[in-house]
């Protein structure tokens, strides 16, 4: 019973710090930019007007800019993206999208009442003069 106790501590401690900070516990399964593994691709979706960033990891990176605001259906650009920070990701296309994304844990509501974990915080994209507003990123 004295050997379980010393250990309870220490695993208490991991756990604790496994559960305060998610995204860091999970980054070694996390190939591109400890945002996402490979193979998934995570859709940052604004509304009025409708537009989103669609990022993809397959093996590195890459960034698509879907664009149905301007009148001639949805048009989809891809591009490459660069990351200034990580957690939360500050990040800049080739589109030019600017922004940053922050893990917040349940903490983001869309636009049809669903739950998300992370919230993009755009500060520019093109053809869209701002003011931007915050919206949810899902992942698939």
């Amino acid at each position: 019973m004295m050997y379980a106790h010393k250990l309870a501590k220490p695993l208490c401690l991991t756990l604790a710090f496994a559960f305060s900070h998610p995204v860091a516990a999970l980054s070694a399964d996390l190939s591109c930019n400890g945002l996402l593994e490979t193979g998934q691709t995570m859709i940052c979706s604004g509304f009025e007007p409708n537009w989103a960033l669609e990022l993809s990891c397959d093996g590195g990176m890459s960034a698509s800019f879907l664009d149905a605001f301007s009148g001639d259906g949805i048009q989809t650009t891809s591009g490459s993206i660069s990351f200034m920070t990580e957690n939360p990701w500050q990040l800049e296309t080739s589109h030019p999208v600017t922004g940053s994304i922050a893990y917040t844990p349940g903490g983001c509501t869309d636009e049809s009442d669903a739950v998300r974990d992370f919230t993009f915080t755009p500060t520019g994209a093109p053809g869209l003069p701002g003011p931007f507003f915050p919206f949810c990123c899902r992942i698939r």
